[in-house]
């Protein structure tokens, strides 16, 4: 398996090569060893080559670090072999190698290392030509004999490397303005590195930012040329009526007393007005479970009249691929589809050996034949991006870190072996503090987003232990909190605080103690408010019995609008230059609020700009400000004057209701859509 170091490759040797008067592989990044009877596989693991097949005697291979993966691209022709496990349930490239044009050799499958069966491999070949890409991952092995050369993707491609580097960027634009890189998603992430995700969209912003998408945000300086205010970041409030939804059926209270969102799906439903929520029922692999609210508070489990009965859609079970309801769900209510068919989207796992699957319905009675997403772990997702009109799959996957995620996309939400394409995303970093009683690394344990007017909301579930053995033999949940995390590229994951959002409770006898999941959809929007479902586990049920997975109810936090970060105190904020449409610039405010229109090109801290409107202290989330339709599509500054307040978000509506044109996240009580038009 070719396992790149990224900072072997950078800083040593950005090429693979193989020549015809030279072995297989000349290369300085990794070492390179003949393919022989009892060679180490893997720089850092003892694991020793237990067979040779005849096509690679006398073959050569890169030994190098098992857990770096990397895109490599053909840059001389030739052919290339390649060992893959058939039976692992996560790490086999196998379907992927197929898909790329790999024939698998009619020899069986032999034990290439180790003593477990999922460690045999399969040999496949191909002739590769100039240009085609490989992607790598755990599991799998190259090696040539002849005149073949591999490198990494060129530096051109690459998204990260600098200022100049991402402004130069060549591919799709998005609303926002930004540029992303031709070669995307971003193939160079290190799943071994504990160091915060790069954002290389903040550190070379557009020269001009169009704003007729949504309301824009403070989360982070993307808007921002200056300031002298001071951002502050908000966590939620969790309902003090919690939980607002547990256990009380037979099939809920048995065997462990769970209603689990794992993940599940929340969302508003404008063609009936209701909330609408799809859970599991009874344990982490129960029936799936469909309940309806008016405003998420209060529920009713409604009688489907399906032979399962009651309020299941599926039953409980996962050996077959259709009819049951499998383990760790994710569902989403695609209101953008024009096939009435298709409006609901499910991905679930049926067995620990068997991919994933995707289907769709109409409403959950009756489903699509499923699609095999591919194998990765247990607990994957998926989330509409509407910025780029892809479905993007947050696939979970172990490395040197534990538990992390792989970013998978495609247009079509029911794509065969979509998983097989994944490239490494994030995990956990060292500014994610591990639990001071616990006292466990921290791991990203899953990732879901949502569009929320302008950008991708994101909730990082971070897993702080104890480890399951521990849990399962003291009988309660481990812990997983809630932090946020916000994207405006759809990729790179900016997340400057790092408290939990949503926190455990930590408490013996609290419905909420630990092992906190969100949901499919992220947050509802009700009015001046945003709404967060979200389950925890007490690891008792109401029988007396404990387990780590038993007592699992539903319960809601709340956030002020657009409340996820403030810019306080007294004083003034510039933007950078910005370009819209509309007419109408409100804000989402409390204080005293003054805003003027500078021409882009003023210098910063320059005089007053040609319109200036005070605004009496304030507290709305969606009040008018200013008519700025004399400076529509061309690009000006706002400056803003704040007076003992907090200024959350600024827009520029086509009208007087405030109509920001922006994502409303899984829907908004009350609206007839997802997006926020008039």
């Amino acid at each position: 398996m070719i396992r790149l170091s990224v900072l072997s490759i950078f800083a040593v040797l950005p090429a693979l090569s193989i020549h015809a008067a030279s072995p297989a592989f000349k290369a300085a990044a990794g070492e390179v060893v003949p393919f022989t009877l009892g060679t180490r596989l893997f720089s850092n693991r003892a694991f020793t080559v237990l067979a040779v097949p005849p096509a690679l005697e006398g073959a050569r291979f890169i030994r190098a670090d098992i857990d770096i993966a990397q895109t490599l691209t053909c840059t001389r022709p030739g052919t290339l072999y390649a060992l893959a496990a058939t039976e692992h349930p996560e790490n086999s490239l196998a379907d992927d190698l197929l898909a790329h044009g790999f024939e698998s050799l009619p020899d069986a499958p032999f034990q290439l290392f180790g003593t477990q069966p999922l460690d045999k491999a399969t040999l496949f070949r191909k002739t590769l030509a100039v240009g085609e890409t490989l992607p790598t991952r755990k599991w799998v092995v190259f090696a040539a004999h002849g005149d073949l050369r591999l490198s990494l993707l060129p530096s051109s491609s690459r998204p990260l490397g600098g200022r100049e580097n991402w402004r130069n960027n060549d591919g799709a634009t998005l609303p926002n303005g930004i540029r992303l890189p031709r070669v995307w998603p971003p193939r160079h992430g290190d799943p071994a590195t504990n160091a915060p995700m790069e954002v290389p969209y903040l550190d070379a912003p557009p020269e001009v930012l169009p704003i007729d998408t949504g309301r824009q945000l403070f989360v982070d300086d993307f808007l921002i040329a200056e300031t002298t205010l001071t951002r502050t970041f908000h966590t939620a409030t969790r309902y003090a009526g919690n939980p607002v939804f547990k256990p009380e059926t037979a099939r809920e209270l048995k065997p462990a007393a769970v209603c689990y969102l794992g993940h599940g799906g929340v969302f508003y439903d404008p063609a009936e007005r209701l909330v609408k929520m799809w859970y599991s029922a009874g344990d982490l692999d129960g029936a799936l479970a469909f309940a309806t609210s008016r405003d998420a508070f209060t529920w009713r489990r409604p009688d489907l009249g399906l032979p399962v009965g009651g309020n299941l859609l599926l039953p409980r079970g996962g050996r077959t691929r259709g009819d049951h309801a499998g383990g760790d769900n994710c569902l989403w209510l695609d209101t953008f589809t024009t096939n009435a068919a298709e409006r609901l989207k499910f991905m679930t796992q049926r067995d620990a050996r068997d991919p994933h699957w995707l289907a769709s319905s109409a409403d959950g009675r009756a489903w699509s034949a499923p699609v095999p997403a591919g194998r990765a772990g247990d607990y994957c997702s998926f989330f509409y991006n509407p910025f780029r009109n892809v479905w993007v799959y947050s696939v979970k996957r172990d490395g040197p870190r534990g538990r992390s995620r792989y970013y998978a996309e495609s247009p079509a939400f029911l794509t065969s072996n979509a998983f097989n394409r994944a490239v490494y995303w994030c995990n956990a970093d060292r500014l994610d503090a591990p639990d001071p009683v616990a006292q466990c690394a921290p791991q990203l344990y899953s990732l879901n987003a949502v569009a929320y007017e302008s950008l991708l909301l994101g909730i990082f579930y971070i897993h702080l232990g104890p480890p399951n053995d521990v849990c399962a033999k003291g009988k309660f949940p481990k812990i997983t909190e809630l932090k946020l995390g916000f994207s405006r590229d759809g990729f790179h994951w900016h997340r400057p605080d790092r408290r939990a959002f949503i926190p455990a409770a930590r408490a013996e006898g609290a419905w909420d103690r630990a092992y906190l999941h969100s949901t499919a959809g992220v947050c509802l929007i009700d009015g001046d408010r945003l709404l967060f479902p979200y389950c925890a586990f007490s690891g008792i049920a109401p029988d007396g019995t404990r387990g780590m997975y038993h007592g699992a109810s539903v319960g809601l936090a709340t956030l002020r609008r657009d409340g996820f970060a403030s810019m306080d105190g007294s004083g003034t904020l510039t933007t950078r230059p910005l370009l819209f449409s509309g007419s109408h610039l409100f804000v989402n405010a409390v204080g005293s609020v003054t805003a003027e229109v500078l021409p882009a090109d003023a210098p910063l801290g320059s005089a007053n700009g040609s319109v200036r409107e005070s605004s009496a202290s304030i507290d709305s989330t969606c009040h008018r400000l200013l008519d700025v339709s004399a400076f529509a599509n061309r690009p000006v500054r706002l400056r803003f004057h704040l007076r003992n307040g907090h200024l959350y978000a600024f827009w520029v509506s086509p009208s007087e209701s405030g109509a920001s044109r922006g994502y409303l996240a899984a829907g908004s009580l009350g609206r007839p859509g997802i997006i926020d038009k008039d």
